[in-house]
């Protein structure tokens, strides 16, 4: 049985991310390809550092040119608002690309 991403150390992570890697260029339907984009996704967040992560404005890789406002990071998960929205939304700190730093009112 295969351990949790969280259980795994970096080199075991390492190996993982490298097999999603060659299943997404080898995956025939779209939806898999979604699938295996957010697995990996997933594992590659277990090797970052979520303090890394300050409240601010990021681009969100995979999403269409949307803007997010993290206000938080909870484990893996930065949860914010997308901007012209005002529903919570949260995505994996590894789809995240800090555009500005920016104070965040609670």
């Amino acid at each position: 049985m295969k351990k949790l991403y969280s259980q795994m150390n970096a080199s075991e992570l390492a190996e993982e991310l490298q097999e999603i890697l060659d299943a997404m260029s080898h995956a025939e339907f779209p939806s898999q390809k979604e699938l295996l984009e957010r697995k990996y996704y997933t594992a590659k967040a277990y090797t970052l550092e979520p303090a890394d992560y300050p409240p601010g404005l990021y681009e969100v890789e995979g999403e269409a040119s949307d803007r997010f406002l993290l206000q938080y990071v909870n484990g893996i998960m930065g949860w914010g608002v997308l901007l012209g929205s005002k529903e919570e939304a949260s995505f994996h700190i590894s789809m995240l690309k800090l555009v500005e730093n920016v104070h965040v009112h609670d």
